[in-house]
């Protein structure tokens, strides 16, 4: 009997877990967003792969990464498309920081994908996996945002099969004919590495440039410009455009941008100081994505009675501008060949990935 009521017993205590369990709400799915900053994230390969999550580099933390690509080793194997397409993976499944402004993938190989289709059943060949990892590249979205995908590649000696190199190289990149670099040696590749860290780097800054200058009489055309110019018309890079008021507030309107990039667009409203305009220009940078210098900054005001430009003599970089750098956030996979045709090159990569890994994290000091 007593066997008997402890059965009962027993039974009761699961069926009211089983009962207390069903009634549990399940956990709430954490929506909060990443903080802001710039994600790295590495995937080694050759026959295997070894990755390092997505964290945020700054110098503080630039170390970790770094240390990472030193304890790299080489072994037989290049699963490049496997790699590849385990970096879009860890970036499709990141909290997304709410200020992303750009998602690249960093390729570098040396040689001719090895049996990565093997490693997944949906693929029967190479060139079907691909074909996949390109068609992520090109269409997927991170937070809203396009992937950007840059390739590397140094042609290994024992690779014979140059067109299917050449292809792998096109079809592992976003834009074939402005992303993909193939160099002759670890030398030049070096030197990709490090341009495209920069790249990634001025697509991530904005630098904010704000113009000061006194209410202008409506319909006054102005110009500064850039480039430490005693005669205006030799100016290569300047702003330009038609000074209004609307709704109580300065506008300048019309304008051009010679020999820079803005996000602004052609007219921008200013916020006032008293008796002064300033005019805020959202990241103003040269045609190739780099800060200008402020030191040489100049107002003209156009006359139209003498149809000349009128330099402002008050107007000085000191006194009437000022840059604020103003951080968006990044994420990025640099996905490298540890495979053992590198030879003595494997050295010379890792210095190259940490030169990489030291230009983004200089400039994303303290985040």
């Amino acid at each position: 009997m007593k066997k008997h009521i402890l059965s009962v017993a027993v039974l009761a205590l699961a069926v009211a877990l089983t009962t207390f369990s069903s009634c549990r709400k399940p956990k709430a799915e954490d929506n909060t967003p990443a903080k802001e900053g710039l994600y790295l994230g590495i995937v080694g390969f050759n026959s295997e792969l070894y990755t390092m999550p997505l964290g945020l580099l700054n110098q503080d933390t630039k170390h970790n990464f770094e240390n990472f690509v030193d304890g790299l080793s080489m072994q037989n194997g290049t699963i490049l498309y496997h790699a590849v397409n385990t970096g879009l993976n860890s970036l499709a499944a990141a909290k997304i920081p709410e200020n992303l402004i750009n998602v690249s993938v960093v390729t570098f190989t040396d040689g001719l994908d090895q049996g990565s289709y093997v490693l997944s059943d949906s693929y029967s060949s190479g060139s079907e996996y691909l074909a996949a990892v390109n068609s992520r590249i090109n269409n997927e979205l991170v937070g809203g945002t396009n992937i950007s995908a840059y390739s590397i590649g140094v042609r290994g000696s024992d690779v014979s099969d140059i067109e299917g190199f050449r292809n792998n190289l096109k079809k592992l990149s976003s834009d074939p004919t402005n992303n993909v670099f193939e160099v002759s040696n670890m030398s030049e590749a070096s030197e990709q590495f490090a341009q495209i860290a920069q790249k990634l780097y001025n697509q991530s800054t904005f630098y904010n440039v704000t113009l000061k200058l006194p209410a202008q009489e409506p319909n006054t055309k102005i110009r500064f410009t850039f480039d430490n110019v005693t005669d205006v018309n030799e100016s290569q890079c300047y702003i330009e455009g038609t000074y209004i008021r609307n709704g109580g507030k300065g506008q300048l309107t019309d304008i051009q941008y010679v020999g820079l990039e803005c996000m602004s667009g052609i007219a921008v409203t200013a916020s006032t100081e008293g008796i002064f305009d300033l005019f805020s220009f959202q990241n103003l940078t040269d045609q190739n994505g780099a800060q200008i210098s402020t030191d040489y900054v100049k107002q003209w005001n156009w006359l139209e009675s003498t149809s000349q430009w009128q330099y402002n003599s008050e107007f000085t970089p000191s006194g009437n501008t000022q840059v604020v750098n103003e951080y968006k956030s990044a994420m990025i996979m640099l996905v490298l060949d540890c495979s053992s045709s590198l030879g003595s090159d494997f050295v010379n990569m890792k210095t190259a990935a940490n030169g990489f890994i030291e230009t983004l994290s200089g400039n994303y000091n303290g985040r």
